[in-house]
């Protein structure tokens, strides 16, 4: 898997930044090249990040990025190449995991090709699995051995806190899983419960006194990370119902739980038999009830895209079923391992739609060929302070140009202040002369605002420029939720404003 992830990275430039990746990076790219630790593309919304100090999420993926950076470079394919290796680390701990502490007759194939579910990379959740999984593995080691020990206590609390700091939700998720699994071993008498309650107590005490002294000593660090959390969709509305979409991502993305949900009947008939001592069973235990309750929240609260956080612990959870089954039956063993394979096929999809339809997309429409692309559409902007809308994945090329004012495409207006027609009345506010996006951005976003705008013809004349030598997965709504993503072709969108504004 890793080696077709390296594949993937220097034939076809994939997987492509998300529509966000450039709001994580952004103030470090402009800290190398400008020296001032903000990210201007979010300065619409988000002033204080935008124009005095970036505090738009937790700092723990900040410092990594920056001494990645400072090494190999502020481009996109740095980027890229970051959390490639972000995830070699993760992948790393996951089998290490596996090998170390669950039983090692069993083949658990169909468990690590799980891993082709991993097709993005762009995010500080890359890193605080990182963090998660390390302090899953310290978990594990306390209870084999029986004896837990203050430094390793510490070493997870330390861990659980960098983790919380890099990624809150991803943070919560580990801590929830290391928490569940200790309560199985304290259950089954493997630990006493001064285990199960220090290192989690020390890692929420220290993340609380970290946060107490960012508000009192650094507030308008404070009132920039709170400048983002009100603009979150989970502050806005609340519990919701979940949608047809929301399930098909649930099936697609995590199906090892719904599977694992299915075979508690026969856990159950045989619960004498299991293994409830051992440190792979309380990890499986953890892994499931920590996973469901994240699930939940994603499709009731949080945002659907969080689904993807399960993914290594969905590995764990595969192996510990395979073991599961090898203990019951060898019947019940090949009907789960049956079912893990389909599950490989669920997951894997956009793995195949980006090593077929992407590589002819990068075929088409190379990473190079985008640069020579971007040059040639953003060399005005570099002279004139005119915004100009510029997709995540293509800022890194514009800040290498020198555009003055680019405009993040998911932050040119308020999302807390949404209303029916907020898109459309902030293209109208900002009047940007130029669109540059990604296929994702224009077929998922911008298409159906920019109908609208086309019947105020007394405003604006629009012209629209796809550079796609072939048809995208984002421009056929059939697939555009199952594969997206996967060309660095452009849409260039010229806008001439009737009445533009003085710059």
């Amino acid at each position: 898997m890793l080696l077709w992830r390296v594949a993937l990275l220097v034939l076809t430039a994939q997987p492509i930044p998300a529509d966000d990746a450039f709001g994580y990076d952004g103030a470090v790219v402009n800290w190398l090249r400008h020296g001032a630790y903000i990210n201007p593309p979010l300065a619409e919304v988000f002033p204080i990040s935008g124009t005095q100090i970036y505090a738009h999420n937790p700092p723990g993926y900040q410092l990594p990025l920056l001494l990645w950076m400072l090494v190999f470079g502020t481009s996109v394919i740095s980027s890229m190449a970051l959390h490639l290796a972000l995830f070699a680390m993760a992948g790393g701990l996951v089998l290490g995991i596996v090998k170390t502490f669950f039983p090692a007759a069993v083949n658990y194939a169909p468990a690590v090709l799980l891993f082709f579910g991993f097709t993005f990379g762009d995010r500080p959740e890359d890193l605080a699995h990182i963090f998660g999984l390390a302090s899953l593995w310290l978990v594990a080691r306390q209870i084999e051995s029986g004896r837990p020990g203050i430094k390793a206590a510490m070493g997870i609390a330390l861990l659980l806190l960098m983790a919380l700091y890099t990624t809150l939700v991803v943070g919560l998720f580990y801590f929830g899983v290391g928490f569940l699994a200790g309560a199985v071993a304290w259950w089954s008498r493997r630990l006493g419960i001064l285990f199960l309650f220090t290192p989690f107590l020390a890692a929420l005490g220290l993340f609380a006194v970290a946060t107490v002294a960012i508000v009192k000593f650094e507030p308008l660090w404070w009132q920039g990370f709170l400048e983002n959390a009100r603009e979150q969709t989970v502050l806005q509305s609340g519990f919701r119902r979940p949608g047809l979409f929301d399930g098909f991502k649930l099936i697609r993305t995590a199906p090892v739980f719904l599977l694992a949900l299915a075979a508690m009947p026969v856990v159950f008939r045989h619960r004498r038999e299991l293994p409830v001592g051992s440190a792979w069973w309380a990890l499986v235990v953890g892994v499931l009830l920590a996973g469901l309750g994240l699930l939940t929240a994603n499709m009731t609260l949080l945002s659907p895209n969080y689904i993807s956080y399960v993914l290594f612990a969905q590995i764990l959870l595969a192996v510990g079923l395979l073991a599961l089954g090898e203990k019951v039956s060898p019947k019940t063993a090949s009907r789960w391992r049956w079912a893990l394979w389909a599950c490989v096929v669920l997951v894997s999809v956009r793995a195949v739609g980006m090593t077929t339809w992407g590589a002819v997309c990068a075929w088409k429409n190379s990473y190079a060929e985008t640069r020579v692309t971007l040059s040639q559409e953003l060399a005005p902007f570099t002279a004139t302070n005119a915004p100009v809308v510029v997709s995540s994945a293509f800022l890194y090329r514009a800040y290498e140009l020198g555009v003055q004012h680019p405009i993040h495409p998911n932050w040119y207006f308020d999302h807390a202040a949404w209303t029916a027609n907020a898109e459309l009345d902030g293209l109208i506010r900002l009047k940007p002369v130029k669109l540059v996006l990604t296929q994702f951005d224009y077929y998922r976003s911008f298409l159906p605002v920019l109908e609208q705008l086309r019947g105020k013809s007394d405003l604006v004349k629009i012209t629209v420029r796809d550079q796609a030598a072939v048809r995208t997965p984002d421009s056929i709504p059939s697939f555009q939720r199952v594969v997206q993503h996967i060309s660095w072709a452009p849409v260039v969108v010229d806008l001439d404003w009737k009445n533009p504004p003085v710059r």
